[in-house]
């Protein structure tokens, strides 16, 4: 087993020195716990989203919502 520096970006991992392997070999990355992402960064977005809709829901009496004619003021806040 062999230990490789490499630096991660654009998606893909770079090796920070020339190793010797045929193309396509397939290996195992091991990362530090550190260097993963948690599940509160909302990498997909959908805790945001979350939020965002709640916004609408806001608007009007429960069941109601106006926010077609209300939309940048939830976007952007009132003026």
């Amino acid at each position: 087993m062999a230990i490789v520096k490499a630096i991660y970006e654009d998606g893909v991992f770079k090796p920070k020195e020339p190793v010797q392997l045929e193309e396509h070999t397939e290996v195992e990355v091991s990362l530090p716990t550190a260097a993963v992402a948690s599940a509160t960064d909302d990498p997909t977005g959908w805790k945001a989203m979350r939020e965002f809709i709640g916004l609408a829901g806001d608007a009007g009496e429960p069941g109601e919502s106006n926010a077609a004619e209300e939309h940048d003021a939830i976007i952007y806040g009132p003026r």
